[in-house]
């Protein structure tokens, strides 16, 4: 399958649709502004998103029945952002498939809202945030998950984690779930903190000092969302992003 590359600073309609049983990739460089789509049944949407500066973004979009919608989202870069992400799964077995990995850093702000609504019966959600915050920094994750009542059968899970290093840093991970319906599974996850005490001792023993030893936790961290990119290209350039961040 292609992977298709969007750039917002570019002129393009901002919104795509899936018909049935398609299957489309694409990645989305500097997201900026409303981005919307619609994905039919039988259908699979590939988003890998990519920050390069500040951003104000609300992306929107609906998932039809046994259709899935993975994203991958990576914001290593210096700015202020503020991304809005609202998902619809409105058919039977749809799955939204959400990774997001965020680098805070020489007093930036960096706010992430996903939001996502079980419409349909069987309908799943998986969404794992993780951040680095330092230098003064703010990074705030917020996740709502709404399992309506009718949603029968529906699964969600959320984890939301951020490392600091700084003591005059702000991060939030804040995970919440709304559930109107008896016959679910929904579960979260969240935790703000500096790096263990276990781990830097544990490399620090085996000669690293203790600044590489944060570098190297927190590189591996991160470095999973880089699956996610197709583009051999980008994908070097978000390692040289997280590399170059510490």
């Amino acid at each position: 399958m292609k992977t298709n590359i969007i750039d917002f600073s570019s002129d393009f309609n901002k919104f795509l649709l899936l018909k049935d049983n398609e299957e489309q990739s694409y990645i989305l460089v500097n997201p900026q502004g409303d981005f919307s789509f619609e994905l039919g049944n039988n259908s699979h949407l590939k988003l890998a998103i990519i920050n390069k500066g500040d951003n104000e973004a609300l992306i929107k979009g609906s998932v039809g029945s046994n259709s899935e919608l993975e994203v991958y989202y990576a914001d290593f870069a210096e700015g202020n952002n503020h991304i809005k992400t609202d998902i619809d799964l409105n058919g039977e077995n749809s799955f939204l498939n959400w990774h997001l990995a965020s680098l805070s850093k020489n007093n930036g702000k960096k706010i992430y809202e996903v939001s996502v609504s079980h419409n349909a019966l069987g309908s799943k959600s998986q969404i794992n945030n993780y951040g680095v915050c330092k230098d003064e920094s703010k990074l705030n994750f917020s996740g709502i998950v709404h399992i309506h009542n009718g949603a029968h059968g529906s699964v969600a899970h959320q984890t939301a984690k951020i490392i600091i290093f700084d003591d005059n840093t702000d991060a939030i991970a804040k995970p919440i779930l709304k559930i109107d319906d008896n016959d679910i599974e929904a579960s979260h996850a969240s935790s703000v903190g500096k790096i263990s005490d276990d781990e830097l001792f544990y490399l620090t023993s085996r000669g690293l000092s203790g600044e590489k030893a944060r570098e190297l936790i927190t590189f591996g961290y991160l470095k999973p969302i880089i699956k996610g990119f197709d583009n051999e290209e980008i994908a070097e350039e978000l390692i040289k992003e997280v590399e170059g961040g510490f």
